[in-house]
């Protein structure tokens, strides 16, 4: 009942091996700020301080935190007709569950105080930064797949859904803000983007055309969530009934991200984890002649043109000029051997 909650407030997973979430805890130190928690996605991440005493201000709320999520879970089911509480009467007390809480408190801080492999340690915490960016993929891909029938159907073209995978997409990257460069920082502000937003990372071995393809989608579903249409016409679909009058206006759906230049694009090779079929016009001319061990398959011809086949309001300014930035680099590559 207790111990799930110290560690999923800490950000990590319960399905973790035991031993892994001991020493993913003692990766996690305290907040430079002196804050206890930190926003991570939206959740907040709780840093307590387990070298510290555990009545020290970050520890006490952390603890008052557990006790209080363990109360109302415990109040919730009880409240629940179909359902029972799991504990004891005697122990659904704040005083008793306060008092379990600082002993468990104690036996962790004690084997997180033992010695922790350094090198296991970054490699369980680079595993759980890898879920994160492949969940984010997901979501992405995701969206992708619902924009698909409006967009075959203003193209025409047919299977366009076989070329959307997860492991295919871009890094979406957070960052603590004094990492990031001037550079960056810059192409941030261009692309009118503030603190917060996440940097996409590109892959080397696609074509334009590709990275084309999955613009126009996100395009796509970014207008069909706000509710437009080319033109600037709020879509039908979202318009009221006369029955209701009700009045509700369009979703602002909005990019939250900006592109990192195409010399940090990701080495990450094309490797599916459905078994994605990799057609030859989504792979680049110039990355395939390097990499002649990648079987590829002759398809999806259409890729070939598409780009000056795109509608106009289907590509945002922002990814229009990231397409004509990344062409130019990959003339550069192939016209320096690479």
């Amino acid at each position: 009942i207790i111990q799930p909650i110290f560690f999923e407030l800490c950000g990590i997973d319960m399905k973790t091996a035991r031993a892994d979430r001991t020493e993913l805890l003692a990766k996690s130190l305290p907040l430079a700020n002196g804050n206890a928690y930190e926003m991570v996605d939206g959740i907040q991440v709780w840093r307590p301080h387990w070298g510290g005493e555990i009545d020290d201000k970050v520890n006490s709320l952390y603890i008052a935190e557990v006790v209080q999520r363990v109360w109302d879970n415990e109040t919730s089911l009880r409240n629940d007709a179909k359902k029972k509480g799991e504990m004891k009467d005697e122990d659904y007390d704040r005083t008793v569950i306060s008092t379990i809480a600082k002993s468990y408190w104690r036996n962790l801080s004690q084997q997180i105080s033992s010695h922790v492999s350094a090198e296991k340690t970054e490699k369980l915490t680079n595993k759980q930064k890898n879920a994160r960016r492949r969940g984010r993929r997901q979501t992405a891909a995701n969206h992708r797949r619902e924009a698909v029938p409006d967009f075959e159907r203003s193209y025409g073209y047919q299977g366009s859904v076989a070329l959307i995978d997860t492991d295919y997409g871009s890094d979406y990257v957070s960052y603590e803000e004094g990492e990031l460069s001037p550079d960056s920082a810059e192409r941030r502000k261009d692309q009118s983007q503030g603190k917060g937003s996440r940097k996409a990372v590109g892959l080397e071995w696609r074509s334009p055309a590709y990275v084309a393809l999955f613009r126009v989608l996100d395009e796509i579903y970014r207008r069909k969530k706000s509710g437009e249409v080319r033109g600037g016409e709020q879509d039908r679909s979202a318009e009221p009934s006369a029955k209701h009058r009700k009045i509700t206006k369009p979703k602002d759906v909005h990019k939250s991200t900006f592109d990192a230049h195409p010399s940090q694009m990701s080495s990450r090779p094309p490797k599916s984890g459905k078994s994605t079929v990799l057609f030859n016009t989504m792979v680049s001319t110039a990355w395939l002649n390097e990499h002649k061990e990648v079987e590829v398959v002759e398809g999806a011809e259409w890729l070939k043109d598409f780009i000056r086949n795109i509608h106009e309001g289907d590509l945002s300014l922002d990814d229009k000029n990231y397409l004509d930035e990344l062409e130019e680099w990959y003339a550069d590559e192939e016209d320096n051997g690479h």
